[in-house]
């Protein structure tokens, strides 16, 4: 019997057919029961399957299948590595299933980061640094209409299926809400250190109060405030600004990324003087002076070049240049910055969003919004240093 729980009484014995990487087993294991603490299987949580018929090591091995590639080729590769035989469905919602349990595990002392702020430690011994990313990336999702014209086509099937005196094992399922719109925004997180080794990411379809509140909970698993130096390094939207600002008051600078303000001022330029080597002598120039002198001889270029440039067209992309540097003044601060070290440019959180959205880009894929986030959730797994830790924990579970 399990320790710290209710006495429970010896009711006999069941049988359950567990699916394991060796082929299907049938089980018998003893069940015991009290009026105070129900009924439960010990063998059950000795082995495993608490929480489904498989094997946590089927789990796994569906789950790696599930996220590298389509359900169907997935299910093909597993028949022929291991000979057990796993439909496209079930497979489908294995690792969707795993990955809805990795997102409410994420961040909670169940499943805690792999590393934490402390040892952080820049190259040379310097202090403990921790970036912290964020973005946002559409997926495609399947729309309402679309899952209503599903299921009736289903259901004509069954009922096809019935005529012809082929029984339909079990009834249609509640239906699911689809999306309202083709595309939804994923928002994705990131932490790591100053070497680009230590990395955690995680990622949620919720709205952006939603993303704040992960964020607050996966940095104070990270135990961020331990770091010396914490700086957010984005793309400067006005979303992922307010969470930062509500969510991680700690931070010691937000900055914005190079390359992102780079495009504005080169499409300023190319407004201004076209494809020509002025506009690109203009350009290179208001770079440099970004991250040698700081903002203020750019808005003094700006002003400048607007007494030059009449056409309406010219004048908007000028202003729009302008405003744009104005409203993330404090973002800007680059000079400081490469003195201190610090990165300028958000290549690792722009290369995490390629990667956990990887698999749901693929041809012709459509998905509901929550198990987009799942597959992400199981991708950020591996990112994060935490895949055998987790199947780890799933076994003991």
């Amino acid at each position: 019997m399990l320790a710290n729980q209710p006495a429970r009484r010896h009711k006999g014995e069941s049988w359950v057919r567990v699916l394991s990487i060796g082929g299907g087993l049938e089980l018998k294991r003893r069940y015991f029961w009290s009026k105070a603490g129900g009924g439960i299987y010990p063998a059950d949580a000795l082995l495993g399957i608490t929480l489904s018929n498989l094997s946590p090591a089927m789990r796994e091995v569906c789950c790696t299948m599930g996220v590298v590639q389509d359900f169907a080729q997935g299910a093909e590769d597993l028949r022929r590595l291991t000979g057990v035989g796993v439909c496209k469905e079930l497979l489908r919602q294995i690792t969707e299933a795993e990955g809805l349990a990795v997102a409410g595990r994420a961040g909670s002392a169940a499943l805690p980061p792999s590393w934490s702020a402390a040892q952080a430690v820049t190259p040379g011994g310097g202090p403990t640094r921790v970036y912290v990313g964020v973005d946002g990336v559409m997926v495609r999702t399947v729309t309402q209409a679309e899952k209503e014209k599903r299921r009736k086509d289903h259901a004509l099937r069954r009922q096809q299926r019935g005529r012809a005196g082929v029984a339909n094992r079990r009834s249609l399922p509640r239906p699911k809400a689809g999306s309202d719109e083709r595309f939804k925004e994923m928002k994705i997180g990131l932490f790591y250190d100053q070497s680009k080794t230590r990395k955690h990411a995680f990622a949620t379809a919720g709205n952006h109060q939603r993303f704040g509140e992960l964020l607050r909970r996966h940095a104070d698993a990270l135990r961020l405030e331990q770091a010396r130096e914490t700086l957010s390094l984005t793309d400067g939207g006005p979303w992922i600004r307010n969470q930062l600002l509500q969510h991680l008051t700690g931070l010691k600078a937000m900055l914005l990324d190079f390359y992102h303000l780079g495009e504005h001022v080169w499409d300023a330029a190319k407004a201004c003087w076209g494809d020509g080597e002025e506009g690109r002598v203009w350009a290179r120039q208001q770079l440099h002076d970004l991250k040698h002198l700081g903002g203020r001889p750019v808005l003094a270029a700006i002003d400048e070049a607007k007494k030059k440039c009449r056409a309406p067209a010219q004048q908007e992309a000028l202003r729009l240049l302008r405003n744009y540097l104005v409203e993330r003044w404090e973002m800007v601060g680059y000079p400081a910055a490469l003195a201190k070290g610090w990165d300028i440019g958000s290549g690792p959180t722009e290369a995490m969003c390629k990667n956990l959205t990887l698999r749901l880009k693929r041809p012709g894929m459509k998905w509901d919004t929550d198990n987009a986030a799942a597959l992400m959730n199981l991708v950020a797994l591996r990112e994060s240093g935490l895949w055998e830790r987790y199947w780890q924990s799933r076994r003991t579970a």
